[in-house]
């Protein structure tokens, strides 16, 4: 216990939040202006009386900053956060094109003809193709960045799109000059393969890391303080630090880009499979049953999983789309790295549930589920691994907890 007293609000929501001797409350305060915040998980936070954990509550950006129009000051996206983002949402927009094209076609696609479309002369089917994907993409992005200045996969990787002025959600026509820019370039025959690409890579020279579609647009790309958002939720390691746990949707879009990221690995193990069956003739043989062919799929994912998974979360508890998306797996006991044996364990439920003949899949989307009504948000692979998936923030020392004056709240 200690005196009642407005301290430095440990969710990072606001400047102060109400001590009122044992427990954290729902009054905040900002420049001497109080306000009523109810926000989950406060039993969860540290204590005053415990200045370590408290220190350790202390959530904060790092990383390269800029300044608005105005001269607050602003903590710049990663590049690579924003490449994730923009691998979730391609994904997202591609998938309804992708399944009706496989099986129209039954499988049986042409990929050098695929290929040619973008060094050749396209057709007029090519260009009725380009419409559909370039009016999903219009209606997606537009919408969203206007709206809310995020699309889902900058939701999922914690950064969003604002006005360079005062901060501001985009608006319809910066959303509209935002996106043209590097559509349009994509369409220029020959030279868009590489025009479309310069303008994203542009932000990587920029001193505020903007590319030609954000000097445009007038717009930047920012960190999000995930510890304001009304869904954030704490949790406890067992030896009382507190960590902020990690959205479902993060986890989903840090698992998007890993499967993208695996699937050219499995690629390069299952084509040169392939050929040397089909030398064989082993795809004419009708002896062969039918699981033979799902093991001969299935294996290949289950070996990229593990040497992936195990090995990134083992050495550094982040994969590249955990890294992508600010998040990281922690071991719930002591809040530090997995280790080999509980990466191994955490990895095995859904992997070993893949393997199960023709449902497998779906018992591995089940597991990978049950984080959204696990306690602390663990899936049945982290309470088996003994571990918890956090918002990865960089901690500063804090100027210590001193009682500050404010005007009473009421």
């Amino acid at each position: 216990m200690s005196n009642p007293a407005w301290l430095p609000d440990p969710t990072g929501r606001h400047q102060y939040r109400w001590w009122d001797g044992e427990r954290w409350t729902h009054h905040g305060a900002d420049d001497g202006v109080a306000t009523s915040d109810p926000v989950t998980g406060l039993d969860a936070l540290p204590t005053p009386s415990d200045p370590q954990a408290a220190e350790a509550g202390q959530f904060h950006f790092g990383g390269r900053m800029a300044e608005f129009g105005d001269g607050r000051s602003v903590t710049l996206a990663s590049p690579g956060a924003r490449l994730g983002a923009k691998l979730i949402d391609s994904f997202l927009v591609s998938t309804p094109l992708a399944f009706p094209a496989f099986f129209t076609t039954e499988g049986d696609i042409n990929w050098g003809d695929f290929a040619g479309i973008f060094v050749t002369s396209p057709t007029v089917e090519d260009w009725i193709f380009f419409g559909v994907v370039l009016f999903i993409s219009f209606v997606y992005e537009v919408a969203f960045t206007a709206t809310k200045g995020q699309t889902l996969g900058k939701m999922a990787a914690g950064i969003k799109m604002v006005g360079i002025k005062d901060g501001s959600i985009p608006g319809v026509g910066m959303a509209l000059r935002r996106w043209s820019i590097p559509s349009l370039l994509g369409l220029v025959p020959f030279a868009g393969l590489i025009l479309a690409p310069l303008c994203f890579l542009a932000l990587t020279w920029h001193r505020d890391r903007r590319g030609w579609h954000d000097l445009a647009a007038g717009t930047m790309v920012v960190k999000v303080n995930r510890a304001a958002s009304p869904k954030a939720a704490w949790a406890r390691t067992r030896t009382g630090q507190p960590v902020l746990l990690a959205t479902p949707g993060a986890r989903l879009g840090a698992r998007m880009i890993d499967f993208l990221v695996m699937s050219f690995f499995w690629l390069a193990l299952i084509f040169p499979i392939g050929f040397a069956l089909d030398a064989l003739d082993f795809w004419d043989d009708q002896s062969w049953p039918g699981t033979a062919i799902y093991w001969l799929i299935v294996a290949p994912v289950f070996i990229v999983g593990l040497l992936y998974e195990v090995t990134m979360i083992s050495a550094g508890g982040r994969t590249l789309g955990k890294m992508a998306t600010g998040i990281h797996v922690i071991r719930k006991d002591t809040g530090g790295r997995p280790g080999p044996s509980r990466s191994i364990r955490r990895w095995v439920i859904p992997g070993l549930l893949l393997l199960i003949p023709f449902v497998g899949w779906l018992a591995t989307l089940f597991c990978r589920l049950s984080l959204t009504w696990g306690k602390e948000r663990q899936g049945w692979h982290d309470k088996v691994g003994g571990t918890l998936v956090v918002v990865r923030q960089s901690r500063q020392p804090t100027t210590g907890l001193a009682s500050v004056e404010l005007p009473a709240h009421g």
